[in-house]
């Protein structure tokens, strides 16, 4: 370990004036199997149109979550979460399981003010820390080890209209990150007539003018918010697939067309924590 991993053990002071103090996480997940946590965080600084947080705010793999695909938006209430974790709290919840390996998920981690501790507590731990973030808002990557950066769109116009922001920063930041020696992946939401095949092109040409060897995942759109848009086929994400692979190595996509779920189609259970 390195002298600023151990500060917490080698100054006690310091982690006792911590204990006290709330992050953003609201709600935590874990897969016992592969001894993985969840971590969901609540506050953004965008407002995107489709954003997930419109539909469900806890953990899809959750087994009473596992129709949210297919719910239909105009009969999803509004959700806000309870009162968020302190500090304190979280890792009395994390010291007490096998642990890993540990994501960042739900709004916008960056903008927790102790997302810094608490990715020195994990490493402190030896945990694998991934950051999943929309990179309008540069974290502080020092004790993070894979960062996946949602890029939503590339032309400015496109981008502002779905997230109401600029990508100015996104983009600047996206360097930062693989300037910083993170591994670093991208993926991105398509969504026909919209974020389709001529912006899925122009994200694939951004990554590759980074990296050619960036991971890219993108995401079938399914309903969520008030849109008028429609989930895409798999033809037309395999068509996405072949567009993005003409610039980049390791293109991969994620859709959801099995209507009834259950546990046994998981890979493995997730359950809550909090």
């Amino acid at each position: 370990m390195t002298i600023s991993n151990l500060k917490y053990q080698n100054n006690p002071e310091l982690w006792a004036d911590k204990m006290d103090r709330q992050t953003n996480v609201y709600h935590v997940a874990y897969a016992p199997a592969i001894k993985k946590a969840y971590l969901f965080h609540w506050g953004c600084n965008l407002e995107c149109k489709g954003c997930l947080c419109k539909k469900e705010i806890n953990c899809m793999a959750l087994e009473e979550n596992l129709d949210v695909v297919f719910r239909d938006p105009r009969f999803c209430p509004p959700q806000t979460p309870s009162a968020p974790l302190s500090f304190g709290k979280l890792i009395s919840l994390l010291q007490d399981i096998e642990l890993t390996e540990v994501a960042f998920e739900g709004q916008e981690a960056s903008l927790d003010p102790m997302l810094p501790d608490i990715c020195c507590w994990l490493k402190e731990r030896g945990c694998k820390v991934i950051l999943h973030t929309n990179g309008v808002a540069m974290a502080d990557a020092s004790h993070i080890d894979d960062v996946i950066v949602s890029l939503k769109a590339i032309t400015p116009e496109i981008y502002a209209g779905y997230t109401c922001r600029s990508n100015s920063s996104l983009l600047e930041n996206f360097k930062k990150y693989y300037q910083a020696g993170v591994n670093l992946k991208a993926e991105s939401v398509f969504i026909p007539g919209y974020i389709d095949l001529e912006e899925t092109e122009k994200i694939a040409r951004f990554i590759a003018s980074v990296d050619e060897n960036i991971p890219y995942r993108m995401d079938a759109y399914f309903e969520s918010g008030d849109n008028p848009w429609r989930p895409p086929t798999p033809e037309e994400m395999q068509t996405a697939l072949e567009v993005a692979r003409k610039h980049l190595k390791n293109v991969y996509c994620t859709q959801q067309t099995k209507q009834n779920l259950s546990k046994a189609d998981l890979l493995y259970e997730v359950v809550r924590l909090y």
